[in-house]
């Protein structure tokens, strides 16, 4: 049993962007993109009898029993849906699944890390 825990990467940046560009109608479009993505993968896991933890803004956190592949697709599936990256942690706990997300995302994102202690 894994978690996996999916975060877009720089989509606060392209929020704002719409936001001081007043752009109402770009903003609504890319936020369903999004919603569509996320929904996508809520979907899939759950077709796969895994849990949904949260699904909101632009994470997602999964428990399953899925193989470490998983994580790849909820890559795809974003990027597929939104035009943009994430980043994804996978854990057996959600600490390391934690810290599998923020050392993706510091190593540059659109990758998942499987975070394993020795």
């Amino acid at each position: 049993m894994l978690y996996f825990g999916l975060d877009g990467d720089s989509i606060g940046r392209v929020v704002e962007s719409y936001l001081i560009k007043d752009d109402v109608e770009s903003l609504r479009e890319f936020s369903k993109k999004v919603v569509v993505a996320l929904e996508a993968v809520k979907k899939l896991a759950e077709a796969n009898h895994a849990e949904v933890i949260f699904c909101t803004g632009d994470s997602i956190l999964i428990h399953g029993n899925l193989d470490e592949d998983f994580g790849e697709l909820m890559l795809s599936i974003f990027k597929e849906q939104t035009g943009k990256t994430a980043s994804v942690g996978i854990g057996d706990n959600l600490s390391k699944t934690y810290l599998g997300l923020k050392l993706a995302k510091s190593n540059g994102g659109n990758q998942a890390v499987h975070y394993k202690t020795k």
